[in-house]
């Protein structure tokens, strides 16, 4: 025990700096041979802020992610002779241009700086939403072949399984449901909670749990099971109502499409979930007031917001009230300003064209995975799009109870994985992979 003791110690002590010396020194490599090693390296440490903010102890600490971003970025221009483009693209471009200018939008509103500095506050918010996004355009040209999408792939259901063993090794429900036993896993360092950690789980279990039912190589699929299963534990003991919903839409979807037993499944837990699950998990999907809070119930608090959210869509209904306006239009000591409605809040801040956007983005995103379920040339392109058609319909439920779209560390995998999925559309559509080098740029 003593030996084991000060093994996990001695790994502990040196992981960072390993982690970060590395990171650092992979940038070279990325830029000049080999763009996908900086990129499996931001898969790997997007979701765990828990460990790259410790990174900020170190010299150029804090820009790490940037820096290996601009090296993945300078390494697909220095080693690809073409960039690759698809039919999405043109939406994905139109999604970071509407949201740049709302912020302008919210700039002019509410009497901030130009948001071309740091000295306006909401830019920093801006840019990392940005970069998310622009994660489509990295994983669509990035590669060329299946095999590396394969390694994206389990680098993601790696680090899901890994998080999810924290949780299950770390955190011990009470018999009952308490507020502030909630588990926000990594999340909580960059103040998101066990509703953002839930949504993470659901959303990326479902992608994983897609492609169990199709690849055919047997150590991806128990490492996809595994992930999906470990992942029950910070599903349900992040008491995310939003992530439960989902999970059973997902459930539902999978069995009318391809598995019946999943359809099974989802009946049962529907019928019997005050039987089936934990005590503190039925409490909390019970609850419809605040508990410790009183008369503040959690429906009122709700509903006061989504009036709100509808008096500012009133008053601009085109445009809304920009970029960050929804939280910035309330008292600075508002205790909620968060709109619980991704779907309100983009009705608030951007108007019918923001939201008219989102939603056909979602749709594409279906689109996309419909399209590669049906085309796919091997289990892995099946599996990948039938995934990606899971995690979309995740995402749609869970931003129905709150913002679980525009956060780096949480949505970052979703547009990743729709790179993927829309180059491996192309890649069913050319018996040569290599032809797609050929090309200035390819549609599809």
């Amino acid at each position: 025990m003593g030996i084991a003791t000060f093994f996990i110690s001695l790994i502990r002590s040196i992981i960072v700096p390993v982690l970060y010396y590395g990171g650092i020194l992979t940038c070279i490599p990325t830029i000049f041979r080999r763009a996908e090693w900086g990129f499996f390296l931001m898969i790997a440490m997007i979701p765990q802020p828990n460990i790259f903010y410790k990174f900020y102890d170190y010299p150029m600490g804090t820009k790490y992610l940037d820096l290996l971003f601009v090296s993945v970025l300078i390494g697909i221009f220095v080693n690809k002779k073409k960039i690759v483009l698809t039919h999405n693209s043109i939406l994905v471009g139109l999604l970071l241009v509407v949201s740049y200018l709302a912020l302008w939008n919210s700039s002019s509103n509410f009497s901030l700086p130009a948001p071309i500095t740091t000295r306006n506050e909401l830019l920093v918010q801006w840019k990392s939403y940005a970069v998310m996004i622009f994660m489509y355009f990295l994983a669509l040209n990035i590669s060329k072949d299946e095999k590396q999408h394969k390694i994206m792939i389990m680098i993601m259901a790696a680090v899901v399984l890994f998080v999810s063993l924290q949780s299950l090794r770390s955190f011990t429900a009470g018999v009952t449901y308490a507020d502030e036993s909630r588990y926000a896993g990594p999340f909580e360092v960059v103040e998101l909670n066990s509703n953002h950690f839930g949504a993470f789980i659901v959303s990326y279990c479902s992608l994983l749990l897609g492609l169990v039912l199709f690849d055919k190589n047997k150590w991806r699929r128990l490492l996809f099971l595994a992930a999906v299963v470990i992942g029950i534990h910070p599903l349900f003991f992040s008491y995310s109502r939003g992530a439960y919903a989902a999970a059973l839409g997902v459930l539902c979807f999978f069995g009318v499409v391809k598995k019946r037993s999943l359809l099974v499944l989802a009946l049962i837990l529907f019928i019997s979930w005050q039987t089936l699950l934990p005590s503190s998990v039925v409490d909390r999907i019970q609850m419809t007031k605040g508990g410790v809070r009183g008369p503040e119930s959690s429906v009122a608090v709700r509903l006061d917001l989504w009036n709100h959210a509808v008096r500012l869509f009133e008053r601009n209904p085109i445009f809304g009230t920009g970029f960050g306006g929804f939280e910035l239009s309330l008292p600075k000591n508002a205790e909620f300003k968060d709109t619980h409605n991704l779907y309100l809040k983009i009705l608030s801040e951007q108007g019918v064209i923001g939201l008219s956007l989102l939603l056909l983005v979602f749709f594409m995103a279906l689109r996309s995975g419909q399209k590669l379920y049906r085309k796919a040339q091997t289990p892995f392109q099946k599996g990948l799009g039938f995934g990606f058609l899971g995690c979309t319909v995740a995402f749609i439920v869970t931003n129905m109870f709150g913002d679980r779209w525009s956060y780096f560390v949480l949505g970052d995998y979703f547009w990743i994985v729709w790179g993927l999925v829309d180059r491996e559309i192309l890649m069913s559509d050319v018996p040569v992979v290599d032809s797609l080098e050929n090309r200035d740029v390819v549609s599809g």
